[in-house]
Formats: structure tokens, sequence, C-alpha cells
């Protein structure tokens, strides 16, 4: 009968000790879903030293409590640093950013999962790049219903809003620190969304340059109530406005007719909302968008 097969113990983590890389992850009472991002990320193959900074935003669930068990556990140079002050994933960011090491900061969220390659390859595009996006695997993590309420982004490059900047996603970056910390970081009144466009926007516009890391792929999770995924669209639309007005005259521009366009589809489908979860979400997230739309266009754009 042959022995049962033995794991390596993991590499003990090193406090301290000089990285090239930073991993902040922003976090709110998480204690429930962060380990799964915490494997993935201690089995990275980046050949060099990284640390993984933990930036509660807040946390009411122990969070900070388990960092040195976690640490010993995965191996990793793992850390925790308050984001208390205000509440919002572009403070826990700018929170992480200033605590950081590493000369390159990346960024990626809590609930989800970096595929193995993920760290190697935003490096590897970071060495032509001041700020590096990567890629959505948004089909692993998520049920047919759910990939029906909203559309994954385009693979095989970077989004763009408003015919304008392309974007690298807050969930899947990495930026050098002098350039995130020259740009003043991320902007904390961009709340619900929009806050990632706005900050690959002002690192383009202050004459520095994005790049794809199509290797560097997350696997993204929706969220999965139908409620809450609604608020999502209704709040990115409203900010997409924020945006507009921020940027016209930079060159960001609404496509004409949009509003029109979402109305139409609307009415015309509107025999979805009795249909099956998958037409039915699609249907209700539409609406919040356009819902969305309307009240950015009332908040920001009036008059324009």
């Amino acid at each position: 009968m042959s022995a049962e097969p033995t794991t390596a113990p993991a590499p003990a983590p090193h406090p301290g000790r000089p990285v090239d890389v930073s991993v902040v992850v922003p976090c709110f009472n998480v204690v429930g879903v962060v380990e799964e991002q915490l494997a993935a990320l201690a089995a990275q193959d980046h050949d060099g030293a990284f640390e993984v900074v933990l930036a509660d935003n807040g946390s009411t669930d122990g969070l900070a409590d388990r960092v040195p068990a976690w640490a010993e556990r995965y191996g990793l140079d793992l850390r925790c640093v308050d984001a208390s002050a205000v509440r919002g994933v572009s403070h826990a960011r700018n929170a992480g950013l200033r605590a950081a090491r590493g000369e390159l900061v990346a960024v990626c969220d809590a609930d989800d999962v970096v595929v193995p390659g993920w760290l190697r390859a935003l490096v590897e595009a970071a060495r032509d790049a001041d700020l590096v996006g990567g890629t959505m695997d948004v089909v692993t993590p998520n049920d047919a219903v759910r990939r029906q309420w909203r559309p994954g982004p385009t693979p095989g490059r970077l989004q763009t809003r408003f015919g304008f900047l392309p974007f690298a996603m807050g969930c899947n970056l990495a930026v050098r620190r002098d350039v995130a910390l020259a740009v003043g970081g991320w902007d904390e009144s961009y709340v619900a969304g929009g806050d990632d466009v706005d900050f690959s926007w002002r690192v383009q516009l202050a004459g520095y340059r994005i790049a794809l890391a199509e290797g560097a792929v997350v696997r993204y999770r929706y969220r999965t109530d139908l409620r809450g995924t609604a608020r999502q669209f209704r709040d990115y639309a409203r900010n997409e406005a924020r945006l507009l007005a921020q940027y016209r005259e930079h060159g960001a521009a609404a496509p004409e007719g949009v509003f029109r366009e979402d109305l139409t589809w609307l009415l015309r489908h509107c025999y979805h909302v009795l249909q099956g979860p998958g037409r039915r979400g699609r249907w209700v997230c539409r609406a919040a968008r356009l819902y969305g739309r309307e009240q950015g266009r009332r908040r920001y754009l009036r008059g324009a």
C-alpha cells in the first residue's frame, strides 16, 4: 500500500522584506469568502517577492484578527491596514496604495479569484506601461441565469466609455505606485461605480501609458440577487453621466439616441417580466440602467 501523498509546507512569510509588487485587496466583511482569493494569490508563479495588503474598510467580522493565521496557513507576506476612515472601495484602495511597499501595486477584490499566472502577466505588461488592466472570466463563477442579467466584458481588449479612452477595471489592475500617487489615487467621491474609469482617464490624461495584460485573468463573481444587480446597473449609469460631464471637454461624447433605444427595447420586450428568471432579470437590469441614466442626466447634465 502506497504512502499518502504529502504536500511541502508553504514558505514562511517574511514581513518587512523588500518586495517589488504589492497586491492590495479592499475588504469589508469578507471573512467567509476571502480565503479562496488568498489561496489563489499564494499559488501565483511571479518570479519575485510580493506582499498582500488587506485594506479593511471597517469590517465587523473580525477580519484583522485572522490575518496572522492566514499568513501562516498560506505562506503569504500578508498584513492588514486600517481603511475605515471613509466607507467605500476607493478609500480602501488608497489606504492600501499608501501602505504598499512595492513599486508596482496590483489590485483585486476579496470575493473574486485570480487564476494562476495572474500576477506574472500583470508584471510583464507593466514593463512597457504605467497602468495595466487584466481580463475577466465571468463564465466559471456565475450560472447561466446571472450571465443573462448582465453582459460580460469584450475579451481581448480594454473597455472604453463614450468612444473615449480605455480603462482598467478596478478589480483587476496594476499601476506603478508613484504614478497612482502623482494623480491623487482614486477619487473617493465616486461611489458605486465610475471610480475605475475616472482613475484610468486621469492617468492617461497626465501622459502615462495604459496596456492590456490578457493573461491576467480574474474569475469575477456577479451578485447573486436581482435587486442588488439592478441597483448596480442604476448606480453605474448614474455615474456614467457624471463621467460624461467631467470629461466632455477632453473628448468624451455620449452616443446619440441611447436613451430612446433603451426605452424602445424595454417597451418591446416588456413580456420578459412574465418569463424565466434570466430574461426577467435582463429586463429589470436594463430598466434600472435607464432610470440611472435619467437620474444622472438630471443631476450632472441638465442644460447640456
